[in-house]
């Protein structure tokens, strides 16, 4: 297999830094084609795993990565480092891409893969678009991680019960969670989101205004913690969303912030969502039962709200807009050309 680029590699020594401090990798030799980081005795389907586990494959000469774009299987160019980051005596991989797909966002994209010795699998303990930056480690502890995204920077921690990283701010929204017993009351005539700590994230909710927001979804707390007809009530991640779950939609300067339950029915759906949009004295819906989760595009209604379609199984989605009375779904969207022919 052969890299298509000399740039994700010079990338990867340029961004996986120790410390404090930008201390880069130490300059390995120039590399004979076809090596792209893979130890030379490492049996051909450990290098399949690897790659599957970051989203790509090998072309049937074994000579390439590839990868899907849309339903279209193409090269992929990338570059795969290795290091133990951990000390333990092990090597992960670190897998650099570019999002070239037609209609991508061009942006580096790095994966961390390990092999774990309880399934003896190779898994990806961290996906995320952007250069990652390792920071000081202690012992066999997994250090933190940095992943820079143009002008953003998101932390990392590894957390033992998922086997992998999370941001830092998941970790404090999940902490919130579990201490989301009674919900903020808002004055009459103020908005729930006037005391909001910036920039909006999950991870800066308290857990009064998480309790508030589930409750204005249509959600109650019991004995065994915050309840519906599925797993319960949830502010989706970024990535689960494809975007962020608390937004301004309508440019009034205030966020609307999205309540997903997972599946209620057993289908194969991956639940549905509520949009909720600040008022005086608390929360109006303008959403309710939106498959999977919204997905935001970049048009506006007249009105001035954001158009989104519904995820899901499929390629042809609903398109939901909303006039100023709350979304409707008005037309169909689909995510690739011919998506809702059959439809």
């Amino acid at each position: 297999m052969r890299h298509r680029s000399a740039l994700f590699l010079l990338l990867l020594g340029a961004s996986l830094a120790t410390g404090g401090l930008a201390q880069t990798l130490p300059q390995r030799p120039p590399r004979s084609p076809g090596d792209t980081g893979f130890p030379s005795g490492m049996p051909l389907a450990d290098r399949k795993q690897i790659l599957q586990v970051a989203g790509f494959d090998l072309s049937a000469d074994l000579r390439n990565a590839t990868r899907y774009c849309d339903d279209k299987k193409v090269v992929a160019r990338i570059g795969i480092g290795r290091r133990g980051i951990n000390h333990d005596g092990r090597e992960e991989f670190f897998v650099l891409s570019q999002n070239d797909c037609p209609g991508g966002n061009g942006k580096l994209h790095a994966a961390i893969v390990f092999f774990d010795p309880q399934t003896r699998l190779y898994q990806n303990m961290l996906d995320r678009d952007g250069q990652p930056r390792i920071g000081e480690q202690t012992g066999t502890a997994w250090p933190p991680i940095d992943v820079t995204d143009g002008d953003r920077v998101t932390g990392f921690a590894f957390v033992a019960s998922d086997n992998r990283y999370l941001p830092r701010s998941t970790i404090q929204y999940r902490a919130n969670v579990a201490l989301a017993r009674i919900p903020d009351k808002t004055p009459p005539g103020q908005l729930p989101t006037a005391t909001w700590a910036k920039p909006w994230d999950r991870g800066n909710l308290t857990p009064g205004q998480i309790a508030q927001l589930f409750v204005a979804a249509g959600f109650r707390r019991g004995p065994r913690g915050w309840q519906g007809c599925g797993p319960g009530p949830d502010i989706p991640s970024d990535e689960e969303m494809g975007g962020p779950p608390i937004a301004d939609l309508n440019g009034d300067g205030n966020p609307e912030v999205i309540v997903h339950e997972g599946n209620c029915d057993g289908g194969n759906n991956n639940g549905s969502s509520t949009i909720l949009s600040p008022m005086p004295g608390g929360w109006k819906k303008v959403a309710a039962d939106i498959l999977d989760t919204p997905f935001y595009l970049t048009t506006r209604s007249r009105s001035g709200w954001l158009d989104f379609h519904n995820g899901g199984p499929g390629f042809c989605h609903d398109l939901y807009r909303n006039e100023g009375k709350g979304y409707e779904a008005v037309a169909q969207y689909a995510e690739t050309p011919g998506g809702c022919s059959g439809n």
